[in-house]
Formats: C-alpha cells, sequence, structure tokens
C-alpha cells in the first residue's frame, strides 16, 4: 500500500482523535477553582466566625493557595466558644497547595475563633523563618450541607479576612481529583504559575523549563484551576495516537497495522493515566516519537535517490524535536544515542545499496574504474557532507533550542548571562537526580517494569464511605507490556537467525533493528543512571516501541498463518475489553472498593 498518507489515513486519525478526546476529557478537572484568598501579615493572627446561632459541625474545608512565599504552608488552629469561652477545638494543616485539605471533629458552637499558627517554609534551612500562606476559600458543613449566614468579626490587622469566604459556591463536600492537585501537581502546575507571575524563585527546578511553559498555555487560557494545568498533557497524550498512527504507517506501509498500533497507543493504561496526569511526561514522550518518526523516514530511504539536500529535511526536524525533548526532559536524550546508532547503520545500508546499485548499471560495461569514482563521489558528497550538518543539527540546535528555552525564567537570575544560567541549571538538576534516594512504597527498579509487577498508585478518594472507593495508579496494559515484552525477545532471536540465514524469517533486518534500537535507547540508560529512586511511569517512553514490536509479530503470525486477521481484531476486542474494566482505575471516578479490589491480577498490584 505504501507509507503516503491518505484521506483514508486521515479520517482514521481524526476519528481515533475525537474520540480519545471525549474520554479522556470526561472527568479531567473543574474549570473553576477559588482565586482569592487570605495572607495573613504574621504569626497568630486571627478572626472569629459568628454563626447567629448554635450549630453542629462535623466537617471544615480549607483550599490553599500559592502566596507570596517559597513553599510556603500553614495551618489554622480552631477554637470553639463555650461557656462565654473559647476552647481548643481542631487544626486544618495546609499541606499542599491548590488542593482541598481538612478536618472532621465534630462540635456544636455559636463561635469559632481561627488563628494561623505555624507558618513555615518546607526548605530545611529556612525552618525557622517566617512566610506568608495564602488560604483561598474555606468553609464549615454540617452533614451534608454547607453552612451560611455567618459574619466575620475581624482582627484589626486582619485584612483581607473576607477573600476567604468570598466563593462559598466552589466549596465541595470532600476532596476529589476534579477540584485539586495530586501525586506530583503539586510540583508541575504550581511552577508553571510562578512562571506566568515571574516569581523570583521557582519551587520545581530539577528539570527543564519547557513543560512547565507548555503547561503554563492551559493555565493562561483556563485559569489556576484543575482543568487548565492538566488539559496540555491531556491533548499532547492525543496527540500521541495520530503520531503512533504517522509511525506505523511509515514502518509497515500499511494502514491496517497503523490502526493496530495507534489503537493500542490509544488505550493502554500507561498513556492514558500518565497524560491526564499534570506533569512533563507527555510533552517528553511526544517529542521523543517525533524525533524518531522523523529518523524513521531518513532511516529507510536513499539519499542519493532524493538528493543530498532534501534527503537531510528529515534529519533537522530530528535534531528540532530532539532539543525540543531535551528541554522538557533529560529522558529525551537517551534516545540521542539510538538516532545516532540507526544514522551510521543506515549509511551502511545505504553504501551497500548504492554499491549494488552501481554494480547493476555498470555490470555490463565492467567499467569498474568509473564505479570506484561514484563511490568515491557518494563518500564525499553523502556521506561526509551529511556528517558535517548533522553535527549542526544534533549538537549546535538541540542545544541551541535547550538554552532558548530558560528564556522565560531568565528574569529571575539577576545579572546572570543565559549560558551560565544553563550551566548552573545542569549542575544543579544532575546533582539533585544523583542524589535522589528517598524510600517510596510504590518505587520499582527498571528490572520490574517490562513485567507490569509494581504498578505507582497516584491518588486515593478520600471522605468516602467504607463501600466506595477511588484510586489512580499508573501500570501498562498488560497485554502491551507482557506481550509487547514476548515480541523483543522474539525479533531478538530473529535478529540474530536472519545474521546467518539468507532466508529473512520475520521481516528485513533494517527495519527489524529500528524498534529495537529506539527500545533499548529509552531503556538501557536506566541501568547505570545513577538515580536511586525509579518508577514504572519512567519506562513510559519505551511504549511507542514496543507497540511496533508488538505489531511486527501479529503481522509475522498473519503471515504465516497462524493468525487470522479476524484473531488480530479479537486481540484488539479484548485489548479495548479490558481498558474499559480498568478505566475506573485509571480516571479515578467512585466505583465499589471490591471493584478497585477485584482488579488486584498480581500480589503487588495496591491501590
Amino acid at each position: 500500500m505504501g507509507s503516503k498518507i491518505n484521506k483514508t489515513d486521515i479520517r482514521i486519525m481524526l476519528i481515533m482523535t475525537a474520540i480519545y478526546l471525549v474520554i479522556a476529557l470526561f472527568y479531567l478537572g473543574d474549570l473553576k477553582a477559588p482565586q482569592t484568598g487570605w495572607e495573613p501579615e504574621r504569626l497568630n493572627d486571627s478572626f472569629i466566625i459568628d454563626f447567629g446561632r448554635e450549630v453542629y459541625i462535623d466537617k471544615i474545608m480549607l483550599y490553599g493557595g500559592l502566596g507570596h512565599a517559597w513553599g510556603c504552608f500553614g495551618s489554622l488552629e480552631i477554637e470553639a466558644h463555650r461557656n462565654g469561652e473559647f476552647i481548643p477545638y481542631t487544626f486544618v494543616d495546609m499541606k499542599s497547595v491548590f488542593k482541598w485539605h481538612y478536618s472532621t471533629d465534630t462540635i456544636k458552637t455559636d463561635k469559632l475563633r481561627i488563628t494561623a499558627i505555624n507558618l513555615r517554609s518546607d526548605r530545611e534551612e529556612d525552618k525557622n523563618r517566617y512566610y506568608k500562606a495564602e488560604y483561598r476559600e474555606m468553609g464549615f458543613f454540617s452533614g451534608d450541607d454547607l453552612i451560611t449566614g455567618f459574619k466575620v468579626e475581624k482582627e484589626p490587622d486582619s485584612e483581607g479576612i473576607e477573600r476567604l469566604f468570598d466563593e462559598q459556591h466552589l466549596v465541595p463536600e470532600r476532596p476529589t481529583i476534579l477540584n485539586g492537585t495530586y501525586f506530583d501537581e503539586v510540583y508541575f502546575p504550581r511552577t508553571a504559575f510562578e512562571q506566568l507571575d515571574k516569581r523570583n524563585i521557582l519551587y520545581e527546578n530539577t528539570h527543564p523549563p519547557l513543560g512547565k511553559t507548555i503547561l503554563s498555555l492551559g493555565i493562561r487560557v483556563f485559569g489556576m484551576t484543575p482543568f487548565g494545568w492538566r488539559i496540555m498533557g491531556t491533548l499532547f497524550g492525543a496527540a500521541l495516537i495520530p503520531l503512533m498512527y504517522l509511525i506505523a504507517k511509515r514502518f509497515f506501509k500499511d494502514t491496517f497495522w497503523a490502526f493496530f498500533c495507534a489503537f493500542i497507543m490509544m488505550f493502554d493504561f500507561m498513556h492514558f493515566a500518565q497524560t491526564r496526569l499534570a506533569t512533563i511526561d507527555s510533552y517528553t514522550v511526544f517529542f521523543v516519537m517525533l524525533m524518531y518518526y522523523f529518523m524513521l523516514e531518513y532511516y529507510d530511504s536513499r539519499s542519493y535517490e532524493k538528493g543530498l539536500f532534501k534527503s537531510m529535511i528529515p534529519l533537522l526536524l530530528c535534531g528540532i524535536s530532539l532539543g525540543l525533548g531535551a528541554a522538557t526532559k533529560w529522558i529525551a536524550l537517551y534516545g540521542a544515542f539510538g538516532l545516532a546508532v540507526l544514522f551510521f547503520m543506515s549509511r551502511g545500508y545505504e553504501f551497500s545499496g548504492y554499491n549494488n546499485h552501481l554494480n547493476i548499471v555498470l555490470k555490463e560495461h565492467r567499467n569498474f574504474s568509473q564505479k570506484s569514482k561514484k563511490l568515491g563521489g557518494w563518500l564525499g558528497k553523502y556521506f561526509y557532507l551529511t556528517c558535517l550538518f548533522c553535527v549542526i543539527f544534533f549538537i549546535i540546535i538541540p542545544m541551541v533550542i535547550y538554552a532558548l528555552s530558560f528564556i522565560p525564567i531568565s528574569y529571575n537570575e539577576g545579572d546572570k548571562s543565559l549560558i551560565k544560567i544553563v550551566i548552573d541549571s545542569v549542575k544543579s538538576m544532575y546533582e539533585y537526580h544523583k542524589g535522589v534516594d528517598a524510600v517510596h512504597p510504590y518505587s520499582s527498579p527498571w528490572y520490574e517494569w517490562p513485567l507490569n509487577i509494581r504498578p505507582i498508585f497516584y491518588y486515593q478518594g478520600q471522605l468516602l464511605d467504607p463501600f466506595w472507593g477511588a484510586s489512580v495508579a499508573c501500570f501498562g496494559h498488560p497485554l502491551l507490556f507482557w506481550f509487547g515484552l514476548i515480541s523483543f525477545i522474539v525479533i531478538i532471536y530473529f535478529l540474530i537467525v536472519n545474521m546467518f540465514r539468507k532466508r529473512k524469517y520475520i521481516g528485513d533486518n533494517k527495519l527489524l533493528f529500528f524498534p529495537v534500537i529506539g527500545y533499548l535507547s529509552q531503556y538501557l540508560p536506566w541501568v547505570v543512571a545513577p538515580r536511586k529512586i525509579t518508577f514504572i511511569y519512567h519506562y513510559f517512553s519505551c511504549v511507542p516501541f514496543l507497540i511496533l514490536m508488538l505489531g511486527i509479530v501479529f503481522r509475522y503470525l498473519e503471515e504465516r498463518g497462524i493468525f487470522s486477521r479476524t484473531a488480530t481484531k479479537v486481540f484488539l476486542i479484548v485489548f479495548l475489553a479490558l481498558f474499559v474494566i480498568y478505566y475506573p482505575l485509571l480516571s479515578g471516578i467512585v466505583v465499589p472498593r471490591f471493584y478497585l479490589n477485584g482488579l488486584q491480577l498480581l500480589p503487588r498490584w495496591e491501590w
């Protein structure tokens, strides 16, 4: 059928992407969140809530904002009025920002006195210094009812206290995935917001800035809301589907197998959960796939047929993609080694192909001197010149892109030059990742990832009846991870067999090497990485290559008559069915607790 994209391919990609967006945007996050708040000027600032009658309080909700401090959290001490005096009642601790915190201690009272205490920085060196916290909204519940009709008696110095109660319609009955941050969202949306607000100190600086810059576009459009900080990652996650289709169409040169690969990407568990979380992995994997797409375009073509400069366009685009990926997260640089291997392999294959081409053309004339001259011309014109341009494409351009990505945050570095900012950041990031050795209950070493042994648990529903549960876990679709690993082993076996036998048992070695090298370039660096604590989501960038290898084996089984096309379609139906079954665990919707427990197939699948 060829690798050229036609109208049918475009329709398929548009329909698949639209369907995915409907699924992914559902239950993504609220479009509204508290935007104003109270920032106490000093420790022990207090105010009184006068309900005007005795009320029964069994829950207090508090939404934390960022305020004008670095890493600042706070706590409110709440006293209840009894027999003419205020007695200790409860505390509400604000341990993270842009999230609802709560107390479920109960009391009957007509007044509350609320005092800001224990304001602190989360940096060890600043733990004894005073920092402003921001409390954006507070609500009091009696059963399921939000208590209204109270008055706020503020102290003379408690300016702005009315902003703590000006968005009561946004106070929820409980914290959910829809109304606040969870897992690493405590880092990246906050930092993106700080970039937009041009804060002097950024909370998260362990990865390059581009990911937060992209994330901030959603905040700029939709505000500092859960939907706003998640939308860009979700859109990039949707873009991975047509991009997977394009890669597979270029690879297999067949519409069905392009659809097969895009379908697997569409309903993979890790792809769905990870791209709906407001971290930077969506963008990184997108750029990794993009750079390998352009390298495939170059790898599977002949420059002497296309012309020197036209053949280098994919290399230029590949280098740009590499720079964008590196400016988002360093794991994109792992792929650079694979790109280099594929480039030099393509040169070897092309030299051999050019040599064979000359043999055919000049065989009749037995003009060996002309052949030698033409081969020398190929080496001079195509090989050496291409290598020279690759220095520009894969070293200079990525370095420039990486450096330019720091411009949006360069305002907070005083008189430092951009180069100095980048160098200091690289040193800081390396030292951080080298020193990460904290214990985490859901961490997993690199050798467990392909077997899908240990998911990472992102979210646990709160204030739910014991019968109900809500969770989000990130792990791979079992059919992709387990059959993908088998496919990898099978392809390695056939690559070895193909080397020693003239008959090609599963396909041409040149194309078989492509997903294997891409996969290993994203996976093997974790074997030697200095970072001591890792998680299964670090395997995400390997998923596109697993999908390609799965497609290779399934196509081989069809061609050998072991599998029919009907069997392949049944596999896709089962793949989709498992996604539907596990959807509550990937999205965080509320379901019976026993349902979530029933999804734990392996001993270490815990959520």
